[in-house]
């Protein structure tokens, strides 16, 4: 027959009949390969061949009088209908939570963990499963997570059999090892009639965040001043100017700069004004992190190292915090979803430390622009008596350049550093903070800093002299 596949088209050695019944002769042909077999693709083995074998039995047992083939086609009827109504009732009143002690988190802490199963109706459940994403960053300890390579998350699968009106519970502790938003749900659930005949399948789209921050430092174990670890403060009752808030307006001296004239008021009064700044002495610490662990942050990251300079950044602001200096956080690393780098000014909120926490604990590990760049964008925006505090994982030497170029420009400027070796032989008017003992149990891979050295020899064979030596012996000229 034109029009069809061979598969398809019928036998012409079956009879008429049954080329008429396609359903017979796909029988027919699986009895070839197996006469008995257990179809795995279905969770259960009920079929309508169920309905169909009572049918018969209850119309055998009814025209021949028998009672075992009536009695046998009545039990199976009533035990499809009650377990279908059975499964079809199963999902009404029945929840499925979770229940987090705490929400926050340190990392190196942990977290108990409780689920709960409630069924608030009056046929029980023999027999339920649950499959809840998990986070594979965070282990358990009382069982195992599973890898799902199809989806790449993690599963918790559990087993739950609960009664008519019955609220079961079971407790975990999660050990907190990485820092991160780790995401719970959504969890998929599976029940159905106590005879294994019908299964059915809900989605309970509830999904919960374990925020898990980074490892905060004491200033001992960072080894830093503990009197003044941002620098010398100003000289007490010395009062400088904050660009950023006006308060008026006074007539324009030669000696003004062209960004102080108040062009608004000028052409209201015709005449040339400049502004007044609000007069400041409290000092800001305003944080900038490097989340690139290589010069040439597309060629990838060093986790390990990147997550030591997350966890200084993260000490630094608690310090400030403690010592109620207003901090902020500039980074070049992204929140997931975005591609614009973290930005939060110094303020004395009471929520500021924890905002900045869960910056740092949700900053993903790739680099959105150079550091140097991010900081020639952002510090003329900065309030004039603001201190510049510089984490970074590497010294490179366009960072160094532009420490210098702050400095000279008058900025309060503090580096911290995780580099081998430490950047201070050309940077005046900056204070260095080297922190190799952060990093003394990491095991850097040796192939990659090899490139990026050997990278950094032929370019600096380019030129006579290094850049930050130039840059040096001009502001001390």
């Amino acid at each position: 027959m034109p029009g069809l596949s061979p598969s398809t088209q019928p036998r012409k050695d079956e009879p008429r009949d049954q080329r008429g019944l396609p359903f017979l002769g796909n029988f027919r042909r699986q009895r070839r390969y197996s006469d008995r077999y257990i179809d795995l693709s279905k969770d259960t083995q009920f079929s309508d061949a169920w309905v169909l074998l009572a049918l018969l039995l209850l119309g055998f047992g009814l025209i021949v009088s028998n009672r075992f083939f009536t009695s046998a086609g009545i039990l199976l009827l009533t035990l499809a209908g009650s377990g279908w109504l059975w499964s079809a009732l199963s999902l009404y009143g029945l929840h499925y939570r979770r229940h987090f002690a705490e929400v926050r988190a340190f990392q190196g802490e942990e977290i108990r963990l409780t689920l709960e199963v409630q069924n608030q109706k009056f046929l029980p459940l023999t027999w339920m499963t649950v499959q809840d994403i998990f986070p594979t960053e965070l282990p358990i300890r009382e069982t195992t997570i599973a890898f799902n390579a199809a989806t790449n998350q993690g599963e918790l699968r559990t087993f739950w059999m609960p009664n008519a009106f019955q609220r079961l519970s079971r407790h975990f502790t999660i050990q907190c090892t990485a820092r991160g938003f780790h995401k719970y749900g959504p969890a998929q659930v599976e029940t159905g009639d106590g005879f294994g005949f019908f299964n059915r399948g809900a989605r309970f789209l509830d999904e919960q965040f374990l925020i898990v921050y980074p490892r905060i430092y004491s200033v001992a174990e960072m080894e830093l001043p503990a009197k003044n670890p941002f620098g010398n403060l100003r000289a007490h009752g010395h009062l400088h100017e904050d660009p950023l808030r006006t308060v008026g307006v006074r007539a324009w001296d030669s000696s003004d700069s062209p960004r102080r004239i108040h062009w608004k008021a000028t052409a209201r009064h015709q005449e040339l004004l400049s502004r007044v700044y609000e007069p400041s002495k409290e000092q800001q610490i305003q944080l900038f992190l490097n989340v690139a662990t290589l010069e040439r942050h597309w060629f990838g990251t060093i986790p390990e190292l990147q997550e030591r300079a997350i966890s200084v950044a993260a000490s630094l602001a608690a310090v400030a915090a403690a010592q109620r200096l207003p901090v902020g956080l500039i980074a070049n690393g992204t929140l997931p979803g975005s591609d614009q780098p973290l930005r939060l000014l110094p303020g004395r909120n009471p929520q500021q430390l924890t905002r900045i926490l869960e910056l740092l604990a949700a900053v993903t590990p790739f680099a959105s622009d150079p550091i140097e760049h991010l900081l020639r964008k952002e510090a003329p925006r900065l309030g004039w008596g603001a201190t510049v505090v510089v984490v970074s994982a590497i010294a490179h030497e366009a960072l160094l350049v532009t420490l210098l170029e702050l400095a000279e420009a008058g900025r309060p400027v503090v580096l911290v550093t995780l580099a081998e070796k430490a950047p201070t032989q050309f940077l005046k008017g900056v204070t260095v903070y080297h922190l190799p003992h952060l990093i003394d149990d990491l095991i850097l891979p040796e192939l990659v800093d090899g490139r990026e050295r050997q990278q950094s020899k032929r370019e600096e064979a380019r030129f006579q002299r290094p850049r930050v030596s130039q840059r040096a012996e001009e502001i001390h000229r």
